[in-house]
């Protein structure tokens, strides 16, 4: 019984650290899409010009997500969502949905966080994976 409440401490103080790393801005330096093993840039090819991330630091507890502001800019417009966030998995799953009484919930692996990067990937049921690598700013 203390091992399993240990272990749960453990998990929570990961994906609490995530939160923490995660607070403020954060700009793409890579947005890429691979589909049947074609890889394609988004950002070098033009296609969207910028992604802005911005996380709000708060306290996570069970079931709770935080604020998230997503900005693309690209050659169509601008075009900005306010979104949830949490972290799961020991700080290895970022989940993002529309709003607190959305049921559908997006897994993001976050394959990096730093104080300074954020590394993310993500396969779709096609098989297909976006992936996007940020800077804070």
């Amino acid at each position: 019984m203390i091992a399993a409440i240990a272990l749960i401490a453990v998990a929570c103080n990961k994906n609490q650290a995530a939160v923490k790393k995660l607070d403020g801005t954060w700009s793409a330096t890579s947005f890429t899409y691979t589909e049947d093993g074609v890889t394609l840039d988004l950002l070098e090819s033009g296609f969207v010009n910028s992604v802005t991330y911005t996380f709000d630091n708060c306290k996570l507890k069970d079931d709770e997500f935080c604020n998230l502001t997503t900005t693309v800019v690209s050659s169509f417009g601008t075009v900005t969502e306010d979104d949830l966030y949490s972290v799961t998995n020991d700080g290895e799953t970022l989940q993002t949905k529309d709003d607190a009484s959305s049921t559908t919930v997006n897994s993001i692996t976050i394959d990096e966080l730093t104080n300074s990067t954020f590394r993310s990937s993500e396969t779709d049921e096609d098989g297909n994976v976006s992936a996007f690598t940020m800077e804070k700013q």
